[in-house]
């Protein structure tokens, strides 16, 4: 392992940041924020499966006798295999985010592709409107579903500021990346 002298207080480790600088410290922060939230987005990418085995489980009807009472049966059908793929995929989506997190968070030296970041706005978007729909549905609030709907916008605002909090992270990190980058190939020009 190679050390380079960069300032007084900074001191650069070829593949790494070695140092106690206030900048430093903030990218090991994000780093280790990273991998945190990196989980914490894939057990909520399989909270609505959870959720909706629950309900099949529990007996609690998916949806209402007087929402499909005009459909037929092979449209109830279609609309629980939609269903069925838009979960798959919001699950998959949310691996794809949580797993490049974590390895964003994880490596010191180099960057994680940075698609999972255009997911991250994705699923950012998708959940401000999956928390607008709970809310409105919290403003048509029947009795029987009060803990229900309350629950469900917890867990949505939840994983809103997870998602939020894991694409501030990784563009700090990023940048972070970029600018050590940077300083090591001015340094090895200078050599």
């Amino acid at each position: 392992m190679h050390f380079l002298e960069i300032s007084d207080n900074t001191v650069l480790q070829t593949n790494g940041i070695v140092s106690n600088s206030p900048e430093a410290v903030k990218f090991r922060r994000n780093s280790s924020t990273l991998r945190i939230l990196g989980a914490g987005v894939i057990i909520y990418g399989f909270w609505s499966v959870i959720k909706v085995i629950a309900y099949v489980v529990l007996g609690i009807p998916l949806y209402s006798a007087a929402d499909i009472e005009n459909l037929g049966e092979i449209t109830i059908d279609f609309l629980l295999a939609v269903l069925a793929v838009l979960m798959a995929g919001d699950v998959i989506v949310r691996l794809i985010i949580g797993i490049f997190a974590w390895i964003e968070g994880r490596r010191q030296d180099k960057r994680a592709p940075g698609f999972y970041l255009v997911f991250t706005v994705w699923e950012i978007l998708f959940c401000i409107f999956s928390v607008y729909s709970v809310i409105a549905q919290f403003l048509t609030l029947s009795n029987d579903t009060f803990i229900e709907v309350y629950v469900s916008l917890f867990m949505e605002l939840t994983s809103l500021v997870i998602l939020i909090e894991v694409y501030i992270a990784a563009l700090s990190v990023r940048r972070y990346k970029k600018r050590l980058a940077k300083k090591l190939k001015e340094m090895s020009a200078c050599s």
